[in-house]
């Protein structure tokens, strides 16, 4: 007899919402019998990108979106007329998603262009916007609509590149004084992206050995609790997700 269930990385509610949110998902884009590619580093398809609209243009074929139109653009973040919202300090966003004149834009920090895997991320997320656009609002209201987003994207494949730059971690030196600095990026935790990855993977029925692999040391433990979460409360979670009353989410 098992006296302790398994329990998940993150609190009972953000649990519940992340199945919550999978449910969403799952109806409103339809894939109930479409495997997506769980997508890591490594991928040849991103390795042979050499500029930042060659990432782009990897990111959305495995995102099943290359079709869908839309205009990339760099945004030199020391340019002082530079969109604000497009820097990678002090938590603000990474990358921007706009319906301008019509056309879908999305604009991206040059900064990020020294960490890939970080501008996969970002691309995966604001791709996720353009896929959500006339989505509705999330179990819990349109608050919620960003963290969704980057459920989102965890759960088109791309949760490891998420989790792994949702937090970083650098040391930096100006030659007299030296020290570290962090910055975050996103908007779920790093646990809760580990989590949603988890989910993805339950969901198709990948194993997870490469992710484990792929994410950062401290995230490895967390995936396996993930997995041993899900496992014991939803052995069958497409049937879990088909039961989910979205409704119990919908706050007025």
């Amino acid at each position: 007899m098992r006296f302790f269930k398994p329990k998940p990385p993150i609190d009972r509610e953000e649990f519940e919402w992340l199945l919550a949110c999978f449910a969403w998902l799952r109806r409103i884009l339809g894939d109930a019998h479409i495997k997506p590619e769980f997508v890591l580093p490594g991928n040849p398809s991103l390795l042979a990108a050499r500029t930042g609209p060659d990432l782009f243009e990897a990111v959305r074929g495995l995102a099943g979106m290359e079709d869908w139109p839309c205009r990339l653009e760099k945004v030199e973040v020391d340019d002082p007329l530079a969109d604000p919202q497009v820097r990678t300090e002090g938590g603000s966003a990474c990358g921007t998603f706009s319906i301008e004149n019509g056309e879908a834009v999305i604009r991206y920090s040059s900064q990020m262009l020294r960490d890939p895997d970080a501008l996969t991320a970002t691309f995966a997320h604001e791709l996720c916007h353009y896929l959500l656009l006339q989505a509705g609002d999330p179990p819990g209201g349109p608050d919620l609509l960003e963290h969704a987003t980057d459920c989102a994207a965890a759960y088109i494949g791309f949760g490891v590149f998420l989790a792994n730059s949702s937090r970083t971690f650098e040391q930096w030196t100006d030659g007299e004084w030296a020290g570290w600095r962090s910055s975050a990026n996103g908007y779920l935790s790093e646990q809760a992206l580990v989590t949603a990855t988890a989910l993805f993977a339950a969901l198709h029925g990948y194993e997870t050995d490469g992710a484990t692999h792929a994410l950062k040391p401290y995230l490895r433990s967390d995936l396996k609790k993930a997995e041993r979460a899900i496992a014991s409360e939803h052995p069958d979670l497409a049937g879990s997700l088909e039961a989910v009353n979205i409704l119990d989410w919908n706050y007025t």
